[in-house]
């Protein structure tokens, strides 16, 4: 899980931790970039709005890692045009999710990639 804001961090651990996931966090795009140096990751729920590195260029990076490429990405934000959408896509998110996400939704995309009960970013 990727995001600046400790609310929003502490909401999807909570969501997440109910649905049996184990969770790394990062604040930033560069830690995020680091995590995903040493774990391979179930799926990784990334923001946007990031201080640094934003979420568009942490997504095309981790795509573009022969280790992560398959990692399902989730992009988390605010921003909910179709223009941010495609952009998203264009960077290789697998989803693209506006925040604040609900809990069902959370557990539909989980759902969607038929996730194990394991580690999420």
């Amino acid at each position: 899980m990727v995001d600046d804001s400790l609310p929003v961090r502490k909401s999807m651990e909570i969501h997440l931790g109910l649905l049996g996931m184990d969770i790394d966090f990062a604040e930033t795009g560069e830690e995020a970039l680091e995590l995903v140096k040493t774990t391979v990751y179930d799926i990784i729920f990334l923001d946007v709005m990031l201080p640094g590195v934003d979420g568009y260029k942490v997504c095309k990076t981790i795509k573009s890692d022969k280790m992560s490429k398959n990692t399902p990405v989730v992009m988390l934000t605010g921003k909910g045009s179709r223009f941010d959408k495609l952009k998203g896509t264009m960077a290789g998110a697998s989803v693209y999710l506006t925040k604040p996400v609900e809990p069902e939704k959370l557990a539909e995309v989980i759902k969607q990639f038929k996730l194990p009960e394991t580690k999420s970013a």
